[in-house]
């Protein structure tokens, strides 16, 4: 299940990363444009569209505030998701990181009650996941991504340590189902991590 997961997260990711990255597993997402989220997203391939939606969830964990910390609105990210591609749809030539840090991150607006912390979710939640839900749970673990990638201030989304990671921490997990969704995230996503 979690290969399946992992290979759906990483083809989605590189149908959305700019034609100018120098490497198809390596993203710098300080160089994507609106331009190229624009044009993934309004792709008729169902995949695409799902890239696009990986790179939001990138963005949304990166930009999350130090108050906000680990809790996620949903909600909220549905309304910052499409405020950004509204915004991106006109003005193409802007950064996504920026476009995505006038709706998300300290400009989000507060959490509703629906708003979860992805601290108190469980191990568990990873090895049960159904394979008609694997598309939540991606996008849960690229909002994961990139949170640690703003604590370690940078912009490179690696698939292949991604790859690796949730490999690692799908082991983890299946191993310790009562830890915290996120302290896995963090012993395998951060750079403090033992990643063992």
């Amino acid at each position: 299940m979690m290969r399946t997961l992992l290979s759906a997260v990483t083809a989605a990711l590189l149908l959305a990363t700019s034609p100018n990255s120098a490497s198809a597993d390596m993203i710098d997402a300080s160089t994507l444009t609106c331009h190229d989220l624009i044009e993934t997203a309004a792709s008729s391939e169902k995949s695409s569209v799902y890239g696009a939606t990986v790179v939001l969830y990138w963005m949304a964990g990166y930009q999350a505030t130090a108050e906000q910390g680990t809790v996620v609105d949903f909600d909220n990210l549905s309304k910052e998701f499409a405020a950004t591609t509204e915004f991106c749809g006109k003005n193409p030539t802007v950064g996504v990181m920026s476009a995505s840090e006038k709706f998300m991150g300290e400009n989000a607006e507060d959490q509703t009650p629906k708003a979860i912390d992805l601290a108190i979710l469980k191990c568990e939640a990873v090895n049960t996941t159904k394979d008609d839900e694997t598309d939540g749970l991606g996008q849960i673990l690229m909002w994961l991504a990139g949170y640690h990638a703003s604590v370690a201030k940078s912009t490179v989304i690696d698939m292949d340590k991604f790859g690796e990671s949730v490999t690692k921490m799908a082991t983890y997990c299946a191993e310790n189902p009562q830890m915290g969704l996120f302290t896995a995230s963090e012993k395998f996503m951060s750079e403090e991590g033992d990643g063992e």
